[in-house]
């Protein structure tokens, strides 16, 4: 019986050595995970006569003293300021109290005490509880806020980002749209220039023909101005060039010039031809319109010469200036105030349009006797009606 007495006395103070120093984290203690720990640190001081030593926070010093009391309400409990968030326990020998005369029986446990320190370990377990219920809650609360916060600035940054794209793809189309009407004004500034040009040789090329009329008609100097068949006077001379007409006129022995504006149909009776598009005024102008022939039937077959033909580069040089006639038209084609300038079975068809002085190659048949035409010169007519066949 005493070897066993002295076996527990020697596991006793081992177990006591062991557990002299101990260390808990704050988390632990705080959810009461230490609780049991604290209880039997307790309960071997009070039980070898040791001091509980805690170093721990001064707010933690209330709770160590409960946790402690409710495993030993008469262990010695010191608690020393700490600066981290964990409980260091040590046991020490407490200091021998001066001795009696006579020992005092220990005084035996007191039950309201015993109970009321175990109230206050449960009410300490259960704010360290709640505090750390508390501590979780409001982790999760920042957790929601910052991942709420997260979410706003992806939304911001992908509205942003949106934004951006919106913007881009408005300046590429204004671009584009700057960019078209840029082209279009520069396409009707092309085409503008086009048809002035057009208009700008077709003057020139009028204007070519009647300098030529008055250099030889007239000593170069320039024409009167316009006249009208019924101004016309017995001994003018009609001169034709293209689809320009001059009035040479002898005055007093000196020349004058003027140009024929309106229809005449140069095969009248009244006028006699004196040479290659030369006309002479024997009499003056009728009422009534008699011409020179009456034929109806003045067959014209008209071909596209080839393009390396002689007749076709003399009658583009002619008729167009030297430059390619590259259209066709068919004797139904003609409209009214065309002029045809026939060669060596090809002809040329000359038409206004505006200001632009087009050019055509006839190609069929045609009766140049037709009265839908009227004939200017000795190679020229004049279309009358939209109906020629």
């Amino acid at each position: 019986m005493f070897k066993r007495i002295l076996l527990v006395s020697a596991m006793l103070a081992a177990s006591a050595a062991m557990a002299q120093d101990v260390s808990i984290e704050g988390k632990d203690f705080l959810s009461g995970a230490g609780d049991t720990r604290l209880a039997d640190l307790a309960k071997q001081a009070a039980a070898s006569g040791k001091k509980v030593v805690v170093t721990a926070p001064a707010y933690w010093k209330d709770k160590i003293e409960a946790k402690l009391h409710a495993g030993a309400a008469n262990a010695q409990v010191q608690v020393k300021e700490g600066f981290f968030e964990n409980v260091l326990v040590h046991l020490e020998d407490a200091k021998a109290a001066p001795k009696a005369e006579t020992a005092a029986p220990a005084p035996a446990p007191d039950d309201a005490a015993v109970k009321a320190a175990a109230a206050k370990a449960d009410a300490a377990k259960a704010e360290a509880a709640k505090a750390e219920a508390a501590k979780v809650e409001a982790a999760k609360a920042e957790a929601a806020r910052q991942e709420t916060a997260r979410q706003e600035a992806a939304r911001q940054e992908a509205a942003r980002q949106e934004a951006e794209r919106a913007e881009a793809a408005r300046q590429e189309a204004a671009r584009a749209e700057a960019a078209k009407a840029a082209a279009a004004k520069a396409e009707a500034a092309k085409a503008e220039a086009a048809k002035a040009a057009a208009a700008k040789a077709e003057a020139d090329r009028v204007a070519g023909i009647r300098q030529r009329l008055e250099k030889s008609l007239n000593d170069g100097k320039p024409a009167e101005g316009n006249i009208g068949a019924s101004g016309l006077q017995t001994g003018d001379m009609i001169v034709v060039d293209g689809e320009i007409r001059a009035v040479s006129r002898r005055n007093v022995g000196h020349p004058q010039l003027y140009w024929l504006e309106g229809d005449l149909n140069l095969d009248r009776v009244e006028l006699v031809p004196i040479g290659e598009n030369r006309y002479k005024l024997n009499e003056a102008l009728k009422s009534t319109v008699v011409l020179r022939t009456h034929e109806k039937a003045q067959n014209f077959v008209s071909q596209v010469p080839a393009a390396d033909a002689a007749e076709r580069k003399a009658l583009e040089q002619q008729y167009a200036d030297g430059k390619d006639i590259t259209e066709t038209l068919h004797p139904v084609d003609l409209k009214e105030a065309d002029l045809i300038y026939t060669g060596k079975g090809a002809a040329v068809v000359v038409r206004r349009a505006g200001n632009a002085v087009l050019k055509f190659w006839l190609e069929g048949d045609i009766n140049l006797g037709q009265t839908g035409l009227m004939k200017q010169g000795a190679n020229v007519y004049r279309v009358q009606t939209d109906t020629i066949k």
